[in-house]
């Protein structure tokens, strides 16, 4: 009895499945989209507030009327201060809303919510983080109404991140969107936490046990990421298709139809795929060939490993980070 799919030469299909995620690169629509934002990313980090002051200095260069206006978006503070972390964030997202009002632009959404939810409109998660946003500016300059609200909704956001979890892991529910939510939704949560804790440092409190629920928290994260890089894996199984691609091939006054490619397709993005050219006579139709593809992409491809560095290089700095403190300067004519 036939097993349904071709049976390659030893090492073909790794050496194919390599070659079809070269190709990938091209395309990147046809890979999976669950990083961690690049906004997030840039101000989680131990040098947030040089990132957030260069932001700042870049708009005051291209932006006519910048060091005039800015004040009155940030409540007309000459500094701000906490502005590191989740606070050099909030700055920037401010900021980023004064530009876009600057330019006629009368939309006022996050442009890192846009990215992570896209037009995943009834999401807890997104309704949470969109609150704190608007909690944090409305509390730049007040540490203690500030740790109230971050107090009341952070175990709000990490009931809901668990709910998400439970759906993608046990209700079938997984997708890209889904997994994106839920990491991004995990990193701002620790964003929070963390930044409770500078709040506490500058208060004089001790944070042994913050710094402490914070590691434990990270770690949770970590094994539950592991969990779901598996399903997710899986799932991309499904929602990727490898299509043998025909076309008329003419030589010495003969043609005749050939497979001359491998369409990768990912089925999530309506048109999204990309063309691998054959370099021999065999073709992307071999047993176990969508395995030895994702196994190449979860192996290789940055923004997937990034997913645990990023949670593991925050578990190393967790100390460091609740304990800094720097303001931000409002530009000045000066």
């Amino acid at each position: 009895m036939g097993t349904g799919c071709s049976t390659n030469e030893p090492g073909y299909d790794n050496t194919y499945a390599l070659g079809l995620y070269e190709s990938a690169l091209r395309r990147t629509c046809v890979l999976p989209d669950i990083g961690i934002d690049e906004t997030m990313l840039t101000y989680s980090g131990l040098n947030s507030n040089a990132a957030l002051q260069t932001y700042s200095d870049e708009l005051a260069k291209t932006i006519p009327g910048y060091i005039e206006k800015v004040g009155a978006a940030l409540g007309g503070l000459n500094a701000v201060p906490n502005a590191v972390g989740l606070g050099a964030l909030v700055i920037s997202m401010i900021l980023e809303i004064y530009v876009k009002s600057t330019e006629g632009q009368t939309e006022d959404t996050y442009s890192m919510l846009r990215r992570v939810f896209g037009e995943e409109k009834a999401s807890s998660v997104r309704d949470t983080m969109s609150e704190y946003l608007k909690r944090h500016q409305l509390y730049l300059n007040n540490d203690q109404r500030l740790r109230v609200e971050i107090r009341r909704l952070e175990p709000v956001l990490s009931l809901r991140i668990t709910a998400l979890k439970n759906s993608l892991l046990t209700d079938n529910q997984m997708s890209s969107r889904g997994f994106k939510i839920w990491v991004n939704g995990a990193a701002f949560r620790l964003q929070m936490m963390i930044h409770e804790a500078r709040i506490d440092v500058k208060a004089g409190r001790d944070i042994s046990n913050s710094v402490s629920t914070i590691g434990i928290a990270t770690d949770q994260y970590l094994n539950e990421l592991g969990t779901l890089l598996e399903k997710y894996k899986e799932y991309k199984k499904t929602s990727t298709q490898l299509e043998p691609s025909k076309e008329l091939v003419c030589a010495n006054d003969a043609c005749g139809v050939a497979v001359t490619n491998c369409i990768i397709r990912n089925t999530e993005i309506p048109n999204c795929y990309v063309h691998h050219r054959h370099e021999t006579q065999s073709t992307c139709t071999g047993c176990d060939m969508m395995k030895y593809y994702m196994d190449q992409v979860f192996s290789k491809y940055e923004p997937i490993l990034h997913l645990r560095t990023y949670f593991s290089d925050l578990r190393s700095n967790i100390d460091s980070l609740a304990n800094q403190d720097s303001d931000f300067t409002v530009p000045s004519a000066a």
